[in-house]
């Protein structure tokens, strides 16, 4: 009798388990803004830059792309407004200010929450020094495999 018991006692935790309870990698974490870079003279081509030094105005460390044609910038997800000061190699800089919401979205009791984010503006200061426009290419910051916005140099 004692060794039944024993066995129901392991059927019960057993089923007390969900396949949810581990949340692998394969699970997308808060995506990022990716930036792809353009050729202002000829709109469908790639134009790198040497270096990029990103400042956000916030808390956030700089950060720094270089030799490279797309950046990604981590977007904050207790804030609805970013300024970022946007310098390339020559020491030319621009301010842009990007405007979004964050929506968030319930992945599993493991995983948690994921955070999404709806680009509402983006926007360069004037005049702009080395920036001649900036396109968005979609709102919704979903992915961050495909490229969000376009900046034209």
């Amino acid at each position: 009798m004692r060794k039944n018991w024993f066995f129901f006692l392991l059927v019960f935790l057993n089923y007390g388990c969900e396949p949810d309870d581990v949340c692998s990698e394969a699970n997308p974490s808060t995506p990022q803004l990716v930036f792809r870079l353009y050729n202002s003279s000829q709109p469908s081509e790639f134009k790198a830059v040497d270096t990029l030094r990103i400042m956000s105005l916030g808390d956030q460390a700089p950060l720094e792309f270089i030799n490279t044609d797309s950046i990604v910038v981590p977007l904050q997800v207790n804030a609805s407004k970013i300024n970022a000061d946007l310098t390339i190699s020559d020491g030319v800089t621009d301010r842009i200010e990007i405007d979004y919401l964050t929506k968030d979205v319930y992945l599993s009791r493991a995983c948690g929450f994921q955070s999404t984010f709806q680009i509402e503006s983006i926007a360069v200061d004037q005049p702009s020094s080395w920036i001649n426009s900036i396109e968005i290419v979609t709102n919704e910051v979903i992915i961050d495999t495909l490229a969000h916005v376009k900046i034209y140099h």
